[in-house]
């Protein structure tokens, strides 16, 4: 198999993640990671404006606590991440979706078994913040102490209970600052201070077939680069240092973090606000995502055009559309008529808890992303036809979604840069 950097030139049916290039993987997954910021821009202002904006900390800690500690856990089983000292922790973060790479520019040092520490020069969350709210202290304390405490302490409590995240300095600060804009401490504590309390949304989302899906390892369409991280920590690791197959896999896998981060916010919203509110959320969240995704992703894989070609690409590429979780194949008819038909896989049937596939046609937002004159029609439980038609109204974008990629997100560059370490 030849491997390309892009998915430019005519669309493939069988067309799969395999065929592209590692560096092409690595902006894909780094592509994927972001989805997490999307997510919580396109959700908590629903939130905040049902329920008040003091429930956007309860909210942020059920889906964080829910979620991050199942993909820490199988992350570092996919990659071979193994011991109970900072080392591994910093690994893990890594490779944690909240950690999207450049956006959240973490730079790490690894003392010893029981010391580490990370900075970040720049932050993109916290940045944005600042330019939505005027820097108000009160939002940014929630975002950076009230939504930061319990969160990173129950990753790294994957590693070790005895694990804790110390910040030396963070946020608020004041308009105009240099430096950086937070610096942590990783540290085993001599005692254990106790349980930590829990988040129901965890246990409800370990249960789900998301949670328990193995991911395979394929075969390499390319030589080069690291078969897992079992070896010593990397302070200045990048994607672009994995081999291909691994890539592929780990491409997949930020997929599904994403898609475990979700479950555990829409059961959070389901159980500690109400069903009513996320009936109506959840949708407008997908729709507000999808241009911003979009967007980003027909750059980053050189997709030109708005026919059915490139709304057939971009399904192939939809971020909520998991690979190995959800079989699905898209169908170009000719440049304006084609369709979508799930075949299987345990998305289709994993209850345990509300999901984005809870609403499966969610995928009409990719298609009216590329053409907002792309109307869909559904045939039967599990396909759908796609139709772009000139003379339809065109869907008009969500509310949110400017929001969403706003903030220096929508035009970030996630391309490879230089190495630098401080």
């Amino acid at each position: 198999m030849t491997v390309t950097n892009d998915y430019a030139g005519p669309f493939d049916p069988d067309w799969s993640l395999d065929r592209l290039s590692r560096s092409a993987l690595a902006r894909l997954c780094r592509e994927r990671m972001i989805v997490s910021m999307f997510h919580d821009r396109a959700l908590m202002p629903h939130i905040a404006m049902a329920v008040g904006q003091k429930a956007t900390i309860r909210q942020a800690d059920s889906e964080w606590m829910g979620s991050s500690p199942v993909y820490t856990a199988r992350n570092k089983a996919n990659l071979g991440i193994t011991g109970d000292g900072a080392d591994a922790a910093l690994k893990s973060f890594q490779f944690d979706i909240g950690a999207p790479h450049h956006f959240l520019d973490f730079h790490f040092a690894y003392i010893d078994h029981d010391l580490g520490h990370f900075w970040l020069p720049f932050c993109g969350a916290h940045d944005y913040l600042r330019q939505i709210s005027n820097n108000d202290p009160h939002l940014v304390t929630n975002m950076c102490h009230h939504m930061e405490d319990r969160t990173f302490d129950a990753t790294l409590a994957v590693t070790n209970p005895r694990l804790r995240a110390i910040p030396v300095h963070r946020p608020p600060k004041p308009d105009e600052f240099t430096g950086d804009h937070c610096r942590w401490e990783i540290r085993v504590v001599d005692d254990e201070p106790g349980a930590r309390p829990g988040e129901p949304s965890l246990a409800v989302v370990s249960a789900s077939k998301a949670a328990q899906l193995e991911l395979d390892l394929g075969d390499a369409a390319e030589d080069g680069g690291m078969d897992d991280y079992s070896g010593d920590f990397r302070p200045d690791l990048r994607l672009e240092h994995l081999a291909h197959p691994v890539l592929v896999r780990q491409a997949k896998e930020f997929a599904l973090d994403n898609h475990l981060l979700m479950r555990a916010a829409y059961f959070s919203v389901d159980e500690n606000f109400s069903t009513d509110l996320l009936d109506d959320a959840a949708p407008q969240h997908r729709a507000a995502i999808m241009p911003a995704a979009v967007r980003r992703l027909r750059a980053a894989l050189a997709i030109e055009g708005d026919d059915m070609a490139a709304v057939a690409k971009l399904l192939q590429l939809d971020p909520f559309l998991v690979e190995d979780y959800v079989d699905y194949r898209v169908e170009v008819h000719d440049e304006l008529s084609g369709a979508i038909e799930f075949v299987g896989g345990p998305g289709l049937d994993d209850n345990v808890c509300r999901s984005p596939m809870d609403w499966p046609d969610g995928f009409r937002f990719t298609a009216e992303a590329v053409n907002p004159r792309c109307v869909v029609t559904q045939v039967d439980d599990r396909r759908w036809e796609l139709r772009i038609d000139p003379d339809a109204e065109p869907a008009q974008p969500h509310w949110l979604s400017n929001m969403t990629d706003g903030g220096g997100l929508r035009h970030f560059d996630l391309t490879e840069r230089p190495v630098q370490i401080g």
